[in-house]
């Protein structure tokens, strides 16, 4: 393969576990939680995890618990609310009295997934609502 056609490939995975522009210039703190490493990154009321270690068949539940769990251990706040994918999540901190909980960002996308709680059996449901 040519050298040159490896140079935007090389560009694109650079950006695989950098901060999101809210998080850009904050340096991460890296915590394990539930057999899964987090760069955890805060600002402004709002937290970034971004899981790094690489894991087959991750279930989203399972990140979304231990993303969670690390970002609690790493700010002290309550997650008032979690979004994401099986890599990058972003939280909402509630911080408590004086400290007022962000909003949801406008989601960019034209489906949204929401996973239910987990039943018995170790399954949940997806909703996806698209429009």
């Amino acid at each position: 393969m040519d050298r040159f056609a490896l140079f935007p490939l090389l560009i694109l995975l650079s950006g695989c576990n950098g901060p999101g522009l809210r998080h850009l210039g904050v340096a991460p703190v890296q915590v394990a939680e539930g057999g899964m490493t987090f760069d955890i990154r805060t600002r402004a009321g709002m937290a970034e995890a971004i899981r790094t270690n690489p894991m087959a068949g991750v279930r989203m539940v399972d990140v979304a618990t231990n993303g969670g769990r690390a970002i609690l251990r790493v700010t002290g706040c309550e997650v008032a609310w979690l979004r994401g994918d099986p890599a990058v999540l972003l939280a909402g901190l509630n911080c408590g009295a004086g400290h007022k909980t962000p909003p949801q960002p406008r989601r960019r996308t034209i489906c949204t997934g929401t996973v239910s709680a987990l039943y018995r059996t170790g399954e949940s449901d997806v909703i996806f609502t698209c429009g």
